[in-house]
C-alpha cells in the first residue's frame, strides 16, 4: 500500500485493524472541499479524482487510485480541505479517525515516525507533480 510504504507489515496490520472501510459509488463525494475533519483516506479499490471549485464549477485536478491517501494535510494542520475528492467509479476506502489511532501512535512512537513519514512523502511527491505540470 503506497500510502503506508514506510510502515513494516506488523505496524500496517495494526493501524488497519483500527480502520473502518466506506463504500462510495461513482460521482459520490468522498470530502468535500472546505470541510472540517480527522480522518485521513486511502482507497482500496476504484479511483477518485480532486476537483477544485471554480467560478465555472468544479474542475478535476488530480485523480488517484488504488494504495493513494487523502485527507492528510487537513489532519496534519487542522484546517479545512482545499479540494474535494470525488468517486469515479465505484470506490472502497480505509478511513482512519484520529480518534481511533491517536493512543496507538502515542504506544508506538516507531509506528507514528513511520506514518508521518510515508504521509511526508506523499505530499512531497504530490508537490513535485503539481509543479511539473505548471
Amino acid at each position: 500500500m503506497e500510502a503506508l510504504r514506510y510502515l513494516t507489515d506488523d505496524e500496517r496490520v495494526r493501524l488497519l485493524a483500527r480502520a473502518e472501510t466506506r463504500a462510495y459509488e461513482p460521482n459520490e463525494v468522498i470530502l468535500d472541499e472546505g470541510e472540517e475533519h480527522e480522518e485521513i483516506y486511502i482507497i482500496v479499490k476504484g479511483s477518485a479524482r480532486v476537483e477544485k471549485t471554480t467560478p465555472t464549477g468544479r474542475v478535476c485536478i488530480d485523480r488517484m487510485g488504488p494504495g493513494e491517501a487523502f485527507g492528510e494535510m487537513s489532519l496534519l494542520d487542522a484546517s479545512p480541505t482545499n479540494s474535494a475528492v470525488t468517486a469515479d467509479e465505484a470506490c472502497e476506502v480505509f478511513v482512519f479517525h484520529l480518534g481511533n489511532i491517536a493512543d496507538l501512535l502515542e504506544e508506538d512512537p516507531v509506528l507514528a515516525a513511520n506514518l508521518y513519514h510515508s504521509l511526508a512523502v506523499t505530499l512531497a511527491r504530490r508537490l513535485r507533480e503539481r509543479n511539473r505540470a505548471e
